[in-house]
């Protein structure tokens, strides 16, 4: 899937290049602006490890050509429109979105200006819209924030590489793990008749830890120096 991301007018090259970045994060590198702002240090400053995508954005005069190659639009709406039921459509949940982009090989997200959104007109070129669900009280996102949340409710499903599986401790390395600390017991000043009850302890809060194979001889190298005593002092 070739996922385009459109910005309509942007006004703050500082948020075109927060965008550049948060695509960067999700792998994602087409950005098409129409019109909007230049591309200034700033907005380059913003974009960190996505500036290759500010470098190589494309820019158009409508929106009708930077949507001419994808073969579905979806436009973005912090608050709901009033008019015409026309062409107002009412915006899904963006947790829809990835049913909404399924099959389809070059999806577009469309996303308005910073002071007002999209224009009745660009709405109506879109097949349909999404909102985020925000406070009533201050519904409108930060340009690039929406742009993050868009594309983590796409990536959200896709499996995260699991860390290497740690190689756990035989029984028989539990066994002398506890054995040498209750060994250490014995050696000390704790009661004799707290032992038994005390090893069963012991057993249980080890086997919850359930340590792997380094920590297990991490474990014993501290107990070992414990047990040596104190060193000698150079």
């Amino acid at each position: 899937m070739l996922l385009r991301i459109v910005l309509v007018e942007p006004q703050i090259p500082g948020n075109v290049g927060a965008v550049a970045r948060v695509m960067a994060n999700f792998g994602i590198d087409d950005l098409a602006l129409v019109k909007g702002c230049e591309i200034t240090g700033e907005g380059f400053a913003r974009s960190k490890s996505g500036r290759p995508i500010l470098e190589k954005l494309q820019r158009f005069e409508t929106m009708q050509e930077a949507l001419a190659d994808c073969d579905i639009v979806i436009g973005t709406s912090g608050i709901r429109a009033e008019g015409d039921k026309r062409w107002f459509r009412a915006p899904q949940n963006v947790k829809k979105i990835n049913e909404l982009i399924d099959s389809r090989d070059r999806p577009a997200l469309v996303f308005g200006r910073e002071n007002y959104g999209l224009y009745k007109d660009e709405l109506a070129l879109c097949e349909t819209t999404v909102t985020i669900p925000t406070s009533p009280d201050y519904p409108v996102l930060n340009l690039s924030h929406a742009v993050g949340i868009l594309l983590y409710e796409i990536n959200r499903n896709l499996k995260v590489k699991e860390p290497r599986r740690r190689k756990s401790v035989s029984q028989e390395e539990f066994e002398r793990l506890v054995d040498r600390i209750i060994g250490m017991l014995e050696n000390s000043s704790y009661p004799k008749r707290k032992l038994a009850r005390s090893k069963t302890t012991l057993r249980r809060l080890i086997s919850r830890g359930n340590p792997d194979q380094g920590e297990y001889e991490n474990l014993m190298g501290i107990f070992k120096a414990i047990k040596e005593g104190k060193r000698d002092e150079d």
